[in-house]
């Protein structure tokens, strides 16, 4: 095994032995009993809070009542912990505002919404959305200094309390992203009398979301959490809280409603799911220390070792109702009841597709309020009444079953993206696989390839493990990535092997000359005589050995006896370090593709600003693949070493994905566009393809100073009839004056260099020439610059550079049509006449 590898192979099993050696395992091993015990009086305090819960009634907690506030015995709802409880009143009326605006009635007659005979809304909230938020400061002043956690909650070794906690936001504005995920499951009850409005409409289910908010104008941070809550489908209320150690939101929701009967409702659905959780959890406690409805989006039982606090907050939603003009037959319906029948039929087809014709599904639009009671502050959604419409319309999204079918989508094109690229890729290397024309190839260019399609196969493997809806859609897509790293890879390896001499040249040979030794004398008791005409002693050398390898190799072993003779020049072999072979170039590629991803996942935590420079510095370094090829075309003198539908294509492919996730506002990762960005990426890649067709027509190396690039061999030069003398011209080639009129032969042209190459050499001050082809045996003729005329004699400056591309002269001096030694020079690098070695193009 070479040195390097040898190393690489030392360091990898050094890492995985520290890493088997790490005291994780122990750690947990020895926590795993004090985490059950942990886990054990976690669940009982929640066991105590079900328990006040289900004692208690509409009206006990009133905090913010001034000559009786009351609280009820619920840790985050009692008097001891010291939230800001004063703005629960105001948090409610700002709910049933958004309620009654998103539901709006006559101006004439009572609101509707609140006596549940509203439009009707969509019954499942299940989707994703995404808007703007606006702070809202709240009328009591809270810090992190205003609590003493070891007071309210004595049992916990609370870490970073005494510093500014997480989850807290500074800034007045940023982005809100709202996953909601409901159960399917939906419970009736018997809802109060009308006199007891607001009414919740009979209906309710469970509900459980992913809140995450980027602060954008103030700590440039984003915190994610989980909620927990219940949803009444008729209103199309949603009321979601968070739960940890020092706020207990999911016990407490119920007293967190807009009204009794909203109260009663969710009182009923909680004390009965809360209690089927606890039990579980209770009887597995020593099997798993999870604790249920943690905000936490990984949860994790360290974390009940040492928590830290963090901002709580309560989320008040409210689903608007669909635009009748897009629903299929909306506007249609007559009343209210035919429009909720309407709406779900087509969320039963949604769920179960049955191939009813359901038209376009309307966007899922929600109004939110977010109230954090320890941090004291709100959080709006940015819209209507508040904000005008065209300013922003508070959260928008897609239905998690349209969603699903957009992720489903996009990957099956993605997938018809990449087999393209195969396509491509296939019909390049049936054009390219010489030696001669795998050279042209820039090994940077195809590596890039190989590793973008390497990290697109990883990434689909490893959603493939976890995917349910898209799992057929991910295993088109991982086939197809895996046919283009596999195929390129190939390929790769060939054009390694191709190039592996030029980048890695051997070194000159060091000659050493030995001093003259002595001659040496025949003994003189030597068995037989001299010669008759030796008089005296006779120098001679000394007989060798000639010792034959027993595979016969004679010569080898003649060579290595010759080179140890005294007074002969012998030649070192130069030490010929060990070649590095292509695997380890395929592990360098592995390593950068895992690093690249590693960051690239790590860059969701990041600042918003710095996450959109990385990711247009990755989309830049990626469709900067013809690069490589252009530096490469400079360096060699190749006018073109990929075919125009290879470029055309792989350039228009690769830009799609790019395209999709810059420019679509409504994509499936609900990513923030750049238009600006993919403008400057587009016109990049096009630069790019007008720099190869710059070299493909003038030269691959137009525009370039000569100092900068190596000496090559100029296949197209101009030829002038004043280097006759000095043998500048191609042999045999004779002025068409010389040539009689008639020769009277009938003569073939040569499709290459016809009339059009006539037409051209008779302009301006050249003459024409004319040679046979030695190759396909037609005529080729050829513009000549006669003597005393400038360069451009054969017909301006862009003809002469035309005129010139039909021929070829080699350094041997003969000349040939340019198709026809190109098509030569692919499988021979040798000249057709003298057999003369050949520069690659």
């Amino acid at each position: 095994m070479p040195p390097r590898q040898q190393t690489g192979a030392s360091l990898a099993i050094l890492i995985l032995m520290i890493w088997l050696l790490m005291p994780m395992g122990d750690i947990v091993g020895q926590t795993g009993p004090l985490l059950s015990v942990i886990a054990a009086r976690r669940l009982a305090r929640h066991r105590d809070a079900l328990e006040v819960l289900n004692g208690t009634q509409w009206g006990d907690f009133a905090p913010s009542e001034k000559e009786a506030p009351a609280f009820v015995n619920i840790t985050g709802f009692r008097e001891i912990d010291g939230f800001a409880w004063e703005d629960l009143d105001q948090f409610r009326k700002k709910s049933l505002q958004l309620s009654r605006h998103a539901v709006s009635s006559a101006p004439d007659k009572p609101p509707l919404w609140d006596t549940a005979e509203g439009e009707p809304v969509w019954a499942t909230a299940s989707g994703t959305l995404e808007g703007d938020w606006v702070y809202q400061p709240g009328s009591a002043m809270r810090s992190y200094t205003s609590y003493n956690l070891s007071q309210s909650v004595p049992d916990m070794d609370w870490i970073g309390d005494h510093i500014s906690w997480g989850r807290n936001l500074t800034g007045q504005s940023g982005r809100m992203h709202l996953h909601l995920e409901g159960n399917k499951t939906t419970t009736a009850y018997e809802q109060l009398p009308r006199d007891q409005a607001p009414l919740s409409g009979g209906l309710i289910r469970n509900v459980k979301g992913a809140l995450s908010l980027e602060d954008t104008t103030g700590s440039q941070s984003t915190w994610e959490m989980r909620l927990w809550g219940v949803h009444w489908p008729r209103q199309g209320v949603v009321l979601m809280t968070t739960t940890s150690e020092k706020f207990e939101g999911i016990f407490g929701l119920p007293h967190l409603t807009p009204g009794p009967d909203f109260f009663q409702s969710s009182k009923a659905l909680l004390t009965q799911r809360l209690n089927t959780v606890l039990t579980s959890k209770e009887k597995n406690v020593y099997a798993d220390q999870t604790m249920p409805w943690s905000s936490e989006v990984q949860s994790n039982p360290q974390f009940l070792l040492s928590p830290a606090p963090q901002c709580e907050y309560v989320l008040y939603a409210q689903v608007h109702p669909p635009d009748r003009d897009r629903l299929r037959g909306g506007a249609a319906a007559k009343d209210n009841l035919d429009l909720a029948r309407l709406i779900g039929a087509i969320e039963e087809e949604l769920a179960a597709p049955q191939g009813a014709p359901v038209g376009q599904i309307p966007p899922l639009r929600m109004s939110t309020i977010v109230y954090s009671p320890d941090c004291a502050f709100f959080l709006e959604s940015k819209g209507p009444p508040t904000h005008p419409p065209g300013e922003a319309n508070h959260l928008a999204g897609v239905k998690a079953e349209v969603q699903t079918h957009r992720v489903k989508t996009w990957l099956l094109i993605f997938a018809c993206v990449v087999f393209g690229q195969v396509f491509l890729l296939k019909n390049q290397m049936r054009e390219t696989y010489t030696p001669s024309t795998m050279g042209r190839v820039s090994f940077g260019t195809v590596g890039a390839m190989v590793m973008v399609d390497g990290i697109t196969f990883t990434a689909s493997a490893t959603w493939v493990s976890s995917a349910r809806a898209t799992f057929l859609p991910t295993m088109a897509l991982m086939f197809a990535a895996f046919l283009s790293m596999t195929i390129g890879g190939s390929f790769l390896a060939k054009i390694y092997e191709v190039q592996f001499p030029e980048n890695h040249p051997r070194s000159e040979p060091s000659t050493n000359t030995a001093s003259p030794a002595p001659p040496a004398t025949i003994p003189s008791n030597s068995l037989l005589p001299g010669p008759v005409t030796a008089g005296g002693r006779v120098d001679s050398l000394p007989v060798q050995p000639v010792i034959v390898a027993l595979d016969g190799d004679v010569d080898a072993d003649i060579t290595d006896g010759a080179a140890a003779l005294p007074g002969r020049t012998t030649t070192t072999p130069p030490s010929a370090s060990p070649r590095q072979n292509f695997q380890a170039i395929i592990g360098r590629f592995v390593l950068a593709s895992l690093i690249i991803s590693f960051v690239t996942l790590s860059s969701s935590t990041w600042y918003p600003s710095a996450r959109a420079t990385y990711l247009d510095l990755c989309a830049l370094a990626y469709l900067s693949l013809w690069v490589p090829q252009i530096h490469r075309n400079a360096i060699r003198n190749c006018r073109r070493a990929l075919t125009w539908p290879f470029v055309l294509g792989q350039s228009l492919l690769r830009v799609t994905p790019v395209a999709y996730f810059w420019l679509k506002t409504d994509n499936f990762l609900f990513a923030r566009t750049s238009p600006r960005a993919f403008a400057v990426l587009a016109a990049w890649v096009w630069l790019q393809i007008v720099l190869l067709g710059a070299q493909d027509v003038l030269g691959p190396r137009f525009a370039v100073p000569a100092r900068w690039l190596p000496e090559a061999w100029d296949y197209h030069p101009v030829l002038r009839e004043d280097n006759v003398e000095a043998g500048g011209l191609p042999i045999g080639l004779i002025s068409t004056d010389e040539v009689s009129a008639a020769q009277d032969r009938p003569r073939r042209r040569s499709s290459t260099a016809g009339a059009t190459t006539s037409d051209k050499a008779r302009q301006g001050s050249g003459a024409r020439h004319v040679i046979d082809c030695s190759i396909c045996q037609e005529i080729l003729e050829v513009p000549v610059v006669r003597a005393g005329g400038d360069e451009d004699g054969s017909g301006g400056g862009v003809a002469s550079v035309f005129a010139r591309r039909l021929y070829m002269v080699t350094p041997c001096r003969h000349i040939f049509h340019t198709p026809c030694l190109e098509s030569w020079m692919k499988f021979r690098l040798q000249c057709p006449i003298c057999r003369e070695d050949l520069p690659p193009l």
